[in-house]
């Protein structure tokens, strides 16, 4: 039955992470039909993300807030990125897609264009539209690259052993990283990366996933004492600028605020060349993991086993707050709103340290 899928098309318009979590499906993809072709529709940023996965062919972008934007000022706006998106796929002449958007929109597309194997999720009844389904309600108890892959036994392929998340880099980005380190002065220096928000998956409601940055300048602070060679640098958007500015007040070393100043590309690159980073759960934390970099991340409200640091490893340190018998209350794609943030306040920041410190001597 796989011999028969020689034009595969992917869809995941979620987030950074997300895509990330699909790379190992599409990589059991190429393995177990070496013959086919293999694009992906995602969003901007996924682009970047998949720009140099050989496993891919194209990746056609797909912004909702794009299309909604063109839909309410102007329907004939709307209507050309439409057209222009359907051009897009007819022109890939797609005889398999596996649809992991979690609605029914492009499924519905794909089946007026005729593709005729369409497989994915079926929730909340939104997956009427494929022809082969599993149900679920959200994702629960196992992690997010696990739902992907089983979506693969729909097909048949149910024996996977490289389940690493791929995130491959040019040679030229890789030789700028290496540039800026000799520029700025960080030849030789331990960098330690710090990520204060979340990325922008949560919209705004991200500061429910966000330790406070007093926190993360409490441990820069600790560990440069002991490390007088750490250099420490910033990542983030350019909104997430005042946060990196609450760790610079509060620390005395080393540190470089990179906020806004990166695109998606040269952070990954430059996260790469860090021997730690320092995060709330978000989309750097996957790339950090997916580059082989150690990290020690803050889970609130998000359940860890689903969303965090995959596969589990050693190198891979989650901090959560003991006692808190709400958390996690993400779930099922929804969150509940509180005014105490206890899942982030009563993370004990000394016992975060430690495992910092537990990750810079493996």
């Amino acid at each position: 039955m796989q011999g028969e899928y020689k034009k595969i098309l992917v869809v995941n318009t979620f987030g950074i992470g997300d895509v990330l979590f699909s790379t190992p499906m599409i990589k059991a993809l190429k393995k177990h039909i070496p013959g086919s072709r293999i694009d992906v529709v995602c969003n901007e940023r996924g682009r970047y993300i998949l720009r140099h996965n050989r496993d891919i062919g194209r990746t056609i972008v797909f912004e909702k807030d794009a299309f909604r934007q063109a839909f309410s000022r102007s329907k004939l706006d709307f209507a050309g990125k439409m057209a222009k998106f359907v051009k897009n796929i007819k022109r890939g002449k797609y005889d398999l897609v596996i649809d992991l958007s979690l609605g029914y929109q492009i499924s519905f597309l794909l089946k007026l264009l005729g593709i005729k194997k369409r497989i994915g999720f079926n929730y909340r009844n939104r997956g009427r539209f494929l022809t082969d389904k599993l149900n679920m309600e959200g994702f629960s108890g196992k992690h997010v690259v696990e739902y992907y892959l089983d979506v693969l036994r729909l097909i048949g392929i149910e024996k996977i052993s490289d389940k690493n998340l791929k995130l491959p880099l040019s040679a030229k980005i890789e030789q700028w990283a290496d540039f800026f380190i000799v520029k700025n002065g960080l030849k030789n220096k331990k960098l330690i990366a710090i990520a204060p928000g979340g990325g922008k998956s949560w919209g705004k409601y991200a500061p429910y996933r966000r330790w406070d940055p007093a926190n993360f300048a409490y441990l820069a602070e600790k560990l440069s004492a002991k490390r007088r060679d750490a250099h420490f640098l910033i990542f983030g958007s350019s909104e997430e600028k005042e946060m990196a500015g609450a760790i610079e007040d509060g620390f005395s070393g080393k540190m470089m605020n990179l906020c806004g100043k990166l695109s998606i590309i040269e952070s990954i690159a430059l996260v790469k060349k860090c021997v730690l980073l320092l995060c709330n759960d978000g989309g750097l934390l996957h790339i950090a993991v997916s580059q082989g970099v150690r990290t020690v991340s803050i889970f609130g409200p998000v359940d860890d086993r689903v969303y965090g640091p995959y596969p589990p490893s050693e190198r891979h340190k989650v901090a959560k707050a003991e006692g808190v018998g709400c958390r996690p209350c993400y779930k099922n794609f929804k969150h509940k709103m509180c005014d105490t943030h206890d899942c982030l306040k009563k993370i004990d920041r000394d016992k975060v340290l430690e495992l910092a410190e537990a990750n810079l001597e493996m």
